[in-house]
């Protein structure tokens, strides 16, 4: 039996990773006779830093906050490669048995 382990860090929202960040928005066009892909870059401000769960903003300018990135296996925590940042309480329901690294 293969057992699949979940990895947390507990991690500042003024961590570098979250700052001079941007999204990407593709689209395509309905062009003749191929379509084109536009692509949208949107910059995210430092002070928004997201729960994937419940998408509370974890960010306080007053006091540094902390929640959890996600790693779904080793070799991606190795590789500093996380599946995605998670509050206190939907790591706790989301990934109940995940092991604390550092």
């Amino acid at each position: 039996m293969i057992k699949l382990v979940v990895y947390k860090k507990r991690t500042s929202t003024r961590d570098p990773r979250f700052h001079a960040r941007a999204t990407q928005i593709g689209s395509f066009n309905d062009t003749y006779p191929l379509p084109t892909l536009n692509v949208d870059i949107i910059p995210v401000g430092d002070d928004v830093v997201l729960c994937n769960s419940c998408n509370a903003n974890i960010y306080d300018a007053e006091k540094e906050t902390f929640g959890w990135l996600i790693y779904l296996s080793k070799v991606d925590m190795m590789a500093d490669r996380p599946y995605d940042f998670y509050c206190d309480q939907c790591v706790q329901r989301s990934f109940p048995k995940a092991e604390e690294v550092q």
